[in-house]
């Protein structure tokens, strides 16, 4: 124990130092993860708000929703997910899959015309 208490100040002041980043590490770590839980808490909470409002808006039921929203990306998506073809005002139809503006979405390729995009 005579070690332990030194009157040289550089080692009281080395192990003072030492003890109060200690202390100072554990606070910052908590700080962190309470932050990060408070971001996660509130990234599901608003992702299960946008889902429950976007099925409360939705015209059809959620599944369908689910899908007709799944389709965005493309019409091999969307046929991936038997919406398609769609006709405007139907899941699974999205203005960017009409090429013609007939109102029919993802419209399938007759086969005449196969043969010529396969080049």
């Amino acid at each position: 124990m005579a070690g332990y208490r030194t009157s040289d100040p550089d080692a009281r002041a080395a192990r003072l130092k030492r003890r109060f980043q200690s202390v100072s590490r554990r606070i910052e770590y908590r700080l962190r993860v309470t932050t990060l839980a408070r971001y996660a808490l509130m990234v599901a909470l608003g992702g299960a708000g946008a889902y429950f409002a976007m099925l409360a808006l939705s015209p059809w039921p959620p599944l369908t929703t689910v899908r007709h929203l799944a389709s965005v990306p493309n019409c091999a998506t969307a046929r991936l997910l038997d919406v398609a073809p769609a006709r405007r005002g139907q899941p699974g139809y999205w203005p960017q899959h009409d090429a013609d503006d007939d109102g029919i979405a993802c419209e399938p390729i007759p086969r005449w015309k196969r043969r010529y995009l396969a080049w």
